[in-house]
């Protein structure tokens, strides 16, 4: 199977209440990954090999931005333990690695349940600036786990200086849950 490149669209509007990001998978031509069905039902599926990056997107309904700058931004990743529904024999109650994205014959400190994907500055209008991460994560475990991302930004516009901190938290899966490689 030939690995597939998915990006991690998260956007957010400078003067949104909430620090909820709105957030997608995208394919390689930019358009949405549908969730998976079935005893997925609400699950990101991706494939050993398959690697993604990430796109941040802001957004000012009134186009009020003069400069947004990521300050930083971390995708955390809990593993889940496999269940007996569709991991038959020994692997029902254990755990897959720490990470989806990380060799565990060479992990090193720094290399467990969290990724940091850089600082920047983003581009583009007053009304939509973004920022693409130079940093991809190429998937090599199977199993599933919690996700959670959370970013800072600092967003200058004419009023003046303001830091934020936005985040998400979906659940993600490698291949069908089971079998480590």
């Amino acid at each position: 199977m030939t690995p597939n490149s998915y990006y991690l669209m998260v956007s957010f509007d400078i003067n949104q209440e909430s620090e909820r990001l709105n957030w997608t998978f995208l394919d390689a031509d930019h358009q949405p990954v549908k969730p998976a069905t079935g005893l997925e039902t609400g699950q990101f599926m991706f494939d050993n090999g398959d690697a993604m990056r990430l796109n941040v997107v802001a957004n000012s309904y009134d186009g009020q931005l003069t400069s947004v700058h990521i300050i930083d931004c971390h995708l955390m990743h809990r593993p889940v333990m496999f269940s007996k529904r569709g991991n038959p024999g020994n692997l029902a109650g254990t755990y897959p690695y720490p990470s989806p994205f990380f060799n565990p014959d060479v992990m090193v400190n720094g290399q467990g349940a969290t990724f940091s994907f850089g600082q920047g500055q983003a581009l583009g209008t007053p009304a939509q600036m973004s920022w693409d991460s130079d940093a991809a994560l190429i998937i090599r475990n199977k199993g599933r786990w919690e996700i959670s991302f959370v970013m800072t930004v600092a967003i200058e516009t004419a009023h003046g200086l303001e830091y934020r901190v936005f985040s998400f938290d979906p659940e993600g899966q490698v291949g069908n849950g089971s079998v480590p490689t």
